[in-house]
């Protein structure tokens, strides 16, 4: 081991996580490395006991596990990045970009 070794990130707690709850989102993209594929727009962010649920237009737009979950506000504070790992175990990198700043 060297001098600056680090533990593996074991992803965020769920009251870390509830402060992304209920925010209103205009669009979510996953990113698949250069490429972005947009999910969904006009919806909401929903993060429960066990899962993180993005809805957009009535339906479900991404589905991640809460454990190892990581989610950060980018740097604009425009949105959120979030890195997870979806129900069949693909791991998965999307950003939801807020509807507004006022939030």
């Amino acid at each position: 081991m060297g001098l600056f070794s680090r533990k593996k990130d074991k992803g965020m707690t769920l009251s870390q996580l509830k402060e992304f709850d209920k925010k209103a989102i205009s669009y979510v993209v996953k990113r698949s490395g250069t490429d972005e594929q947009i999910l969904g727009r006009q919806g909401a962010i929903s993060v429960k006991e066990d899962e993180i649920v993005i809805v957009c237009n009535g339906s479900e737009a991404l589905r991640i596990s809460v454990k190892g979950a990581v989610m950060a506000t980018l740097m604009s504070g425009n949105g959120v990045d979030i890195k997870g790992t979806a129900p069949g175990g693909e791991s998965v990198h999307a950003i939801a970009y807020y509807s507004s700043l006022r939030q």
